[in-house]
């Protein structure tokens, strides 16, 4: 199945963009479940779990797969030689809080650097995409890896890639009945499976660990387009619509304090830059700016002018503030979650993370 883009949105600091397409589904017979082991969250992992072909290089390799998931879009994976026959590919939890006809697989594919970076390196053209449905037996991790028992979904699709410096998003449609039915299918075979590190004998009648369902997206590089000076297959940033990233600037800054002033305008104070305006709007009243401590991050809390007055039914409006890059991201969020930012609530988990609570949604930001 081929999947086209028909529109290319070229983006540099927001890196949002849109491809529509249209796909046909091709069925093939796949009986068999084996098993595979991701990467948990961890300190160098923390956003999904994800197996690649380069987990043995070790934390000295310079391009390791674990920048595909770091939220910045100036690192970058090596995910192999354009001169090589085969790329090695990548195994990636798809996230458990969306419907699997509701995701959409958001990809930098490039060396995101820079625009120089970006054409001297080689970039994938063509990917391909396969669903399996998992199955984590209660128990069966160790301290930085779980166990699934992985059985392949009947369909597979190819991605064709806009050489374009910027995230490419893709809504990939997903039936989410048929997928649902295989999984049920695939319950009945991995409870009977037996494997090198699962094997259900070993266990007494009822007393086999639970097993806890999951999809598993496998990325494929099918083509590539050369670089003009280097070899090396780049990929930057790959995500979901459950979370947000944006450019990594040269130097960070982390707001010291945000508030609002004179009712229509929010500043913020950086260590070598005071009472810097992040918004002005005198269309509108800003009524609170909802701001974790040391956050790069910021919900403001706005009504319109004619809505306001005393007597008057108001409603609050929200907008997603970026401070690192001093600017408001509404449009760019919608674009890559598929949700207006309505009702946000900012929190900080005990890791110290930054993530919306929208709704049933949890919103990580980078």
């Amino acid at each position: 199945m081929s999947i086209k883009s028909n529109t290319a949105v070229l983006v540099h600091t927001a890196l949002i963009c849109f491809i529509l397409f249209s796909c046909n589904t091709a069925a093939q017979q796949n009986e068999g479940c084996s098993e595979l082991s991701l990467l948990d969250k961890n300190v160098d992992n923390t956003y999904v779990e994800y197996i690649s072909g380069d987990m043995d290089a070790g934390r000295e390799q310079k391009y390791p797969s674990s920048n595909l998931f770091d939220g910045f879009l100036k690192t970058c994976w090596v995910a192999g030689s354009a001169k090589a026959d085969k790329i090695p590919a990548l195994y990636i939890k798809l996230p458990e809080d969306i419907s699997p006809d509701k995701i959409i697989l958001n990809i930098f594919s490039g060396y995101g650097k820079s625009r120089s970076l970006y054409e001297k390196n080689a970039r994938p053209a063509e990917i391909k995409l396969s669903v399996y449905s998992a199955f984590y037996p209660e128990g069966f991790c160790t301290e930085t890896t779980e166990l699934y028992l992985i059985r392949k979904y009947p369909a597979d699709t190819v991605i064709e890639l806009a050489d374009t410096f910027g995230v490419q998003s893709f809504p990939l449609r997903l039936n989410k009945k048929a997928l649902l039915d295989f999984r049920q299918k695939s319950l009945a075979l991995c409870k009977t499976f037996s494997g090198k590190a699962y094997d259900y004998k070993q266990f007494s009648e009822g007393n086999a660990p639970p097993l806890i369902p999951a999809f598993i997206l496998k990325i494929e590089v099918e083509k590539s387009r050369p670089g003009t000076k280097y070899d090396d297959i780049c990929l930057s940033e790959i995500f979901f619509n459950n979370r947000y990233v944006t450019a990594f600037p040269e130097k960070l800054w982390i707001p010291e304090d945000v508030y609002i002033e004179d009712d229509n305008t929010l500043l913020a104070d950086y260590q070598n830059e005071k009472r810097v305006v992040i918004l002005r709007d005198t269309s509108s009243v800003f009524t609170m700016v909802d701001w974790p401590e040391k956050a790069n991050w910021a919900v403001l809390h706005y009504v319109r002018n004619d809505e306001a007055g005393a007597g008057s039914r108001t409603e609050e409006l929200y907008s997603l503030i970026d401070l690192k890059n001093r600017k408001v991201v509404d449009r760019q969020f919608e674009k890559c979650t598929g949700v207006p930012p309505m009702f946000l609530m900012i929190e900080k988990d005990e890791d110290g993370g930054i993530y919306l609570d929208y709704d049933e949604f949890k919103i990580g930001l980078k």
